[in-house]
């Protein structure tokens, strides 16, 4: 399986520790998602913009070889 154009979603709690580590949400977040550069700068992609997954805040970090986009409920 080739993964190098894919957006990889985890449970926050199931995705790698270094992007749970970015997030400013203090313990109410639902889902991670990392998102390579080349993938995100050419594609809107409506399933990632609040509110994503019905959460009700989704924040965004820059990290190397893309972004990491979080998803909170409160």
């Amino acid at each position: 399986m080739d993964t190098k154009n894919a957006i990889l979603v985890w449970n926050f709690y199931d995705a790698p520790q270094e992007f749970r580590d970015l997030s400013p949400h203090g313990g109410d977040e639902d889902w991670l998602a990392f998102v390579p550069a080349h993938v995100g700068d050419h594609a809107y992609i409506p399933w990632l913009e609040m509110p994503a997954f019905g959460c009700c805040d989704v924040s965004t970090h820059p990290v190397e070889g893309g972004e990491v986009r979080i998803g909170a409920h409160a």
